[in-house]
């Protein structure tokens, strides 16, 4: 009964609604991120000056979400899905000023339950590439004879991976930006590394509160094997101090094709766009060109 308790303690801190406003709070000039938090806030000061429109969905199960859409000058369209409780507007600001700069339309969904999206809980993916094959959708409605590139960062990574298996009209590749593991592997390592006692008991009690709240088995969500059996072309980028050895093991020994892997030297968990970005932005300019049929001329280059 106590390990109940504290798996559903559990699952309530982890998959609950959390307030996206305290993300990316300005730091002093001392901190190591304030150069990033700075990048990140002038971004979203000049992206919000662009032309812009509200878009929303209703999801499979009634939520009402919604997300904001820049047009571009054509028909190719970037729809990037943003991380665990973050607010998408402020991180997919600096990439995004990066895809429109290229032409691109650039969507960006709120996740259920963050921000102005409803929904008491986030499902860490199952729901959420459910909600996202919606949005393909509308994206498909306004540019019917266009081409989409789907960019995830963190969790948005991790639901990328998600739909890798998955058939997506005029969806042409995917990158997957620092992903976030899958979900039993995101119970195992919070689990066992809040409690002490009793962790395989509190582990499937947290498995089978979420099969009840989501009806979805978590264990049918291995990122891994969608990397392996993807249909897409797909970009696959970490930091050069984040732990992606399984994946990457996987990748060796599987051989998945057209898969391309880009480490970011001295980068942490979703920061390389900011500390490596010449890199960055040359290896998705590269991959566009390749698995991505264009007439754009690249405008500028956003540092």
């Amino acid at each position: 009964m106590l390990e109940k308790l504290k798996a559903n303690i559990l699952f309530e801190v982890l998959m609950k609604r959390h307030n996206i406003d305290k993300a990316y709070k300005m730091v002093g000039p001392e901190d190591s991120w304030y150069d990033t938090i700075t990048t990140v806030h002038n971004s979203l000061a000049e992206i919000k000056q662009l032309p812009h429109e509200d878009w929303k969905i209703t999801s499979h199960d009634g939520l009402a979400l919604k997300g904001v859409y820049y047009p571009g000058c054509s028909d190719q369209t970037v729809i990037w899905v943003h991380g665990y409780t973050s607010h998408a507007e402020r991180e997919s600001a600096y990439p995004g000023l990066f895809y429109h700069s290229l032409g691109f339309n650039v969507l960006v969904p709120y996740l259920r339950a963050h921000g102005p999206s409803q929904g008491k809980y986030l499902s860490f993916g199952p729901m959420e590439n459910q909600d996202m094959l919606q949005w393909v959708d509308l994206v498909n409605e306004r540019h019917p004879n266009g081409q989409i590139l789907i960019h995830g960062l963190s969790m948005g990574g991790g639901i990328v991976l998600d739909l890798a298996t998955m058939d997506m009209k005029n969806v042409m590749c995917l990158l997957a930006d620092a992903p976030s593991p899958s979900v039993p592997e995101f119970f195992k390592a919070v689990t066992y590394g809040t409690f002490k006692n009793g962790q395989e008991k509190i582990l499937g009690h947290l498995r089978d509160r979420f099969q009840k709240e989501f009806s979805a088995d978590p264990a049918d969500y291995d990122r891994v094997e969608n990397i392996c059996r993807c249909k897409y072309p797909l970009l696959l980028t970490a930091g050069s101090n984040e732990n992606m050895n399984e994946i990457l093991d996987a990748i060796k020994v599987r051989n998945p094709k057209p898969t391309t892997v880009l480490i970011l030297p001295g980068c942490n968990h979703g920061n390389g766009m900011y500390k490596q970005t010449q890199m960055y932005q040359t290896a998705i300019r590269g991959f566009i060109d390749r698995h991505m049929k264009s007439d754009l001329s690249y405008k500028q280059e956003i540092t």
